[in-house]
């Protein structure tokens, strides 16, 4: 193994720890929301700090290895890839942040009422697959895209079921803003966090095409079963 090569794993190291930060920042905003505790809430805005320099000493290495080793082909690809999926991991880091920021906003609701279970139940299982989406798309950056290309369909399909989710929990959250006014603050917020999760799943998404494109050269479009 030659002296790129060590650097090219630690640097996969590297993107593994940040998304998994990232992962974390998810699942914390999310209990946020269900515990209404703002240390919690303190913790993940803080936190965000840490991705940030993440992103930033990632991308610093990854021009020093393409000023120092001047890669070629696979190499290049796979460092010029891995600066794009930073970016979208710095920007899932946000929207966790930005949840917890908005979520701070909401005022105290009937936890027993049938809207806040329908809205907290839409919460906990877009993070959920949001999450699983990120940890699929990471684990093809790690473990090889070849090897685990069919992970992509799992993506996809999460991704679908948040967008149909998303829709849904809008519709539904804007209805019952006609029927009781009083809620129509909450409600806003409500809308402006189901949207933050949806771009998390897009972002996750993004991150598996862009692995698509880096080992075979093609984009969702351009594979054989599309």
């Amino acid at each position: 193994m030659n002296i790129l090569d060590r650097e090219l794993i630690n640097l996969k190291r590297s993107i593994v720890d940040m998304s998994e930060l990232v992962n974390s920042q998810l699942n914390r905003a999310t209990k946020f929301l269900f515990e209404k505790d703002k240390a919690i809430a303190e913790l993940a805005i803080k936190n965000d700090l840490q991705i940030n320099s993440m992103e930033v000493n990632i991308n610093e290495n990854c021009i020093r290895l393409l000023a120092l080793y001047q890669p070629e082909a696979a190499d290049l690809m796979f460092i010029t890839t891995s600066m794009k999926i930073i970016t979208d991991l710095e920007r899932m880091g946000d929207l966790c942040a930005s949840i917890c920021q908005i979520g701070l906003k909401l005022t105290d609701g009937e936890s027993s009422s049938e809207e806040f279970k329908c809205i907290y139940s839409y919460f906990k299982d877009v993070a959920d697959r949001g999450d699983e989406m990120l940890k699929l798309a990471i684990k093809m950056y790690a473990d090889g895209v070849r090897e685990n290309v069919e992970l992509k369909d799992i993506i996809i399909k999460d991704e679908n079921v948040i967008d149909v989710l998303s829709h849904k929990i809008i519709v539904d959250i804007i209805n019952n803003s006609i029927k009781n006014f009083n809620s129509l603050e909450n409600n806003i917020t409500y809308i402006f966090i189901a949207r933050k999760y949806e771009r998390f799943a897009d972002h996750a998404q993004k991150i598996m095409e862009l692995l698509l494109y880096m080992e075979l050269g093609k984009t969702l479009r351009n594979l054989p079963e599309f």
